[in-house]
């Protein structure tokens, strides 16, 4: 479901150029208010529909920022949009709890603000730990990540921290002061270098000491940043959103590595990991699972005839395994091959899921110069708690010339 914005602007101008920004991002929903009247209307009794507003500083019916209020006492991030630029009114702005102040400078003042709407958006899905063991200056910064919609985990030392990171593995940054009494931010640092490295974990060191060499001997530990305390919200986030933009980026060439060039899917080296990963904790715990490869019934004959439509049927039929799976591990095995790794669900809700799968590619239509093709596909599905990755490979792959010997367009399991 696409989030929801709020645009509170009274020139016709700026309304225009927001409304093709949102367009073009195409993952939100919004709602364009040209006062303070109209943004009180829209917000009513559900401020919970949206989860940010861009609101202009100086409107007709509420000149002095009004509007501001109404947005932040309604628990909206906001983001301010203004004509001129005053140090004054942007203090007292960020005091009462704005995410930014944008000037309406030039056409890239709204690609920034549409950026950081998308930044927000995504901060969601990211979590951030904060460990300090002054309570006043972990709320400190714990408040300004939540200000920004991160998922914040706070710990009050290095005991603390390690632990959490063993609870929630998906904390992507650490923010970390120096001075805590059990174990330093130092060594707290190299602790965690000892188990992650900087693609997989981003650190930020912290320190209100003067000593000027804290931030080399923070990064010489294995830190990615410093900041110095105390800092203000823009230098902040500046910082966190720079590291974060970098841990990103690392995380789109490694995740492009891992995936097959024509489907989107996992490919086949990475399926592997994945899946022998899987196994092994599903034997830990007890649990069973299943795996099921999807052949494409006479693809190759097919392709002799509508070659140019070959890459067509893969990705339709990739993105039908990936939308009926997405909770799971799905990848391209080979040309003609896709896989599903499955656990926690029964044998017989696998045979339901892969018929289903089965009957959803066979109503798929082929659009080519001959007209509307259509094809099946055979899977053979195998379902254990014991077997191994390759033992279940080469069960799927007897059952899928099992399948095909009887007439194709079929779901066999051992």
């Amino acid at each position: 479901m696409a989030k929801k914005l709020l645009f509170v602007e009274d020139s016709a101008l700026v309304l225009k150029v927001m409304r093709r920004l949102v367009v073009n991002a195409a993952e939100f929903k919004a709602d364009f208010a040209e006062s303070y009247a109209q943004a009180e209307t829209f917000i009513g009794n559900n401020p919970q529909q949206y989860f940010a507003a861009v609101v202009d500083l100086n409107l007709p019916d509420a000149p002095k920022g009004e509007v501001v209020d109404l947005v932040l006492s309604n628990k909206i991030p906001t983001l301010v949009l203004t004509a001129t630029y005053d140090e004054n009114k942007r203090n007292e702005l960020y005091k009462k709890g704005i995410v930014d102040y944008v000037v309406k400078e030039n056409r890239y003042s709204y690609d920034y603000a549409m950026k950081l709407i998308i930044r927000l958006s995504r901060n969601h899905a990211i979590k951030v730990m904060v460990v300090d063991d002054s309570l006043v200056a972990r709320k400190q910064a714990s408040n300004l990540l939540k200000k920004y919609l991160f998922q914040v985990v706070e710990a009050d030392g290095a005991k603390q921290a390690i632990r959490a990171l063993i609870d929630e593995p998906d904390i992507k940054l650490v923010i970390t002061d120096y001075h805590m009494p059990d174990v330093d931010g130092f060594e707290l640092v190299k602790l965690l270098r000892g188990k992650y490295d900087k693609h997989d974990l981003t650190i930020i060191g912290l320190s209100g000491e003067g000593d000027a060499s804290l931030s080399a001997r923070f990064i010489k530990n294995g830190a990615n940043d410093f900041l110095r305390k105390p800092f203000n919200q823009e230098e902040f986030y500046c910082r966190v959103m720079h590291n974060i933009e970098s841990l990103e980026a690392i995380e789109t060439i490694k995740d492009a590595a891992n995936r097959d060039y024509l489907t989107g899917l996992y490919n086949r080296q990475h399926f592997y990991q994945l899946a022998n990963a899987k196994i092994g904790r599903c034997q830990e715990s007890g649990d069973e699972y299943s795996m099921a490869i999807i052949e494409i019934d006479d693809f190759r004959e097919f392709n002799n005839v509508f070659s140019e439509y070959g890459d067509t049927v893969l990705i339709k039929f990739a993105k039908e395994l990936h939308e009926k799976f997405s909770q799971f591990i799905t990848a391209r095995l080979n040309g003609s091959q896709l896989v599903a790794f499955l656990w926690g669900i029964s044998l017989d809700d696998c045979h339901h899921h892969m018929n289903d799968l089965r009957e959803r590619i066979k109503e798929l239509s082929i659009d080519t110069d001959s007209g509307e093709q259509y094809l099946s596909v055979s899977v053979g599905l195998s379902h254990s708690g014991e077997l191994t990755l390759r033992q279940m490979l080469e069960d799927c792959d007897e059952l899928i010339s099992r399948a095909q010997e009887a007439g194709k367009d079929l779901v066999l399991y051992d």
